[in-house]
């Protein structure tokens, strides 16, 4: 049985330059079944359309007038660096985002306070390590949603 991961998506959107990252859950499926890894890879997948098209609405298209195209720029699917991308969403903040031996979109993303602490996590993550990081990450600045800003209070 394959577990539940989250996965994370940075997207791009041009031309204004603002970054997108979401958090999205892809459900636990059978590796045995194909039609269950489908369905497991279509809820992450429509998770992400319902963040994208929400933001793109709530708030790209009132702070820009321009036509925007958006591009994935990286997706990672194992745990990142810091535990501010493991919070709630709905915020801005400031993520590393490392190249990897594996090629687009295939990235390390993460937070610290500098890119040495960074590199310092990465180092200190057998699983991360695993990804073939490259040098130098990049910081940018992306607003971040989660699939779970939207959820009711649990009881």
């Amino acid at each position: 049985m394959g577990s539940q991961i989250d996965l994370f998506r940075l997207f791009s959107y041009r031309p204004c330059g603002q970054d997108l990252l979401v958090r999205v859950v892809r459900p636990a499926a059978a590796n045995a079944d194909q039609g269950a890894l489908d369905a497991a890879d279509a809820a992450a997948d429509s998770a992400t359309r319902r963040l994208t098209t929400r933001w793109e609405q709530e708030h790209l298209r009132s702070g820009c007038p321009h036509r925007h195209t958006p591009s994935l720029v990286a997706e990672m699917q194992e745990a990142p660096v810091g535990e501010e991308l493991y919070g709630s969403g709905r915020r801005r903040l400031g993520v590393w985002v490392a190249r990897t031996g594996y090629g687009a979109p295939w990235m390390v993303l993460g937070t610290a306070p500098t890119e040495a602490e960074f590199w310092e996590e990465v180092r200190d993550d057998p699983d991360l390590l695993g990804l073939g990081p490259l040098a130098p990450a990049d910081l940018r600045q992306v607003w971040f949603l989660t699939d779970g800003d939207d959820a009711p209070p649990s009881a």
